[in-house]
């Protein structure tokens, strides 16, 4: 699956951690445009999350890692004007995700983005707790190795599976928590 993630969904790093990794290991592939990095790197340095050092090291990688899920602006520049909603940032993101013929947009603001008039463009607007669950549910080994991966490589500190999955509770995915903690149950 195709998706386009808004900035508010990569706070926090966890939960950025995760979507990425689960295009690292393509179980969902992410798309991404200059303009969402930018303003993700402005807004962690503005609300001290990070140095603007440290922000600008994890865009760069980003960038270099993930080169082939960039979405350039000048393939969604004329669809701005057209998008609903009052925030430039979130037409961009709308315009990204459209032109990108991503399958859905992953946002925490989902009234700052109209579902029906995105809907009829393709594209589903979802909170990431329920696009999680629902990829859970479509790819339940992939996603799930995915987070037993992640939480291996975690060295400073060490993280154990069950600590991964209640940091992601704690980041607002306590569905998937739920439902990843129930397979490892099993």
């Amino acid at each position: 699956m195709l998706v386009f993630v808004d900035t508010n969904v990569l706070f926090p790093f966890s939960v950025m951690d995760l979507m990425l990794a689960l295009t690292e290991d393509s179980v969902h592939e992410i798309v991404w445009s200059e303009r969402l990095l930018g303003e993700w790197e402005r807004v962690i340095v503005r609300e001290r999350k990070r140095s603007p050092a440290s922000a600008a090291t994890v865009t760069r990688a980003i960038r270099q890692f993930f080169a082939d899920c960039e979405i350039p602006e000048t393939a969604y520049a004329h669809l701005v004007d057209t998008m609903p909603g009052d925030d430039p940032d979130d037409r961009h993101h709308s315009a990204a995700a459209v032109a990108a013929r991503a399958e859905a947009l992953i946002t925490w603001n989902l009234d700052d983005f109209p579902a029906a008039s995105l809907a009829d463009r393709g594209v589903r607007v979802m909170d990431p707790d329920t696009y999680l669950c629902e990829l859970h549910q479509e790819l339940p080994h992939e996603v799930y190795d995915t987070v037993v991966r992640l939480a291996a490589e975690k060295r400073n500190p060490p993280v154990s599976f069950q600590e991964a999955v209640v940091r992601l509770a704690k980041a607002g995915l306590p569905r998937f928590a739920d439902l990843l903690a129930a397979a490892a149950a099993r």
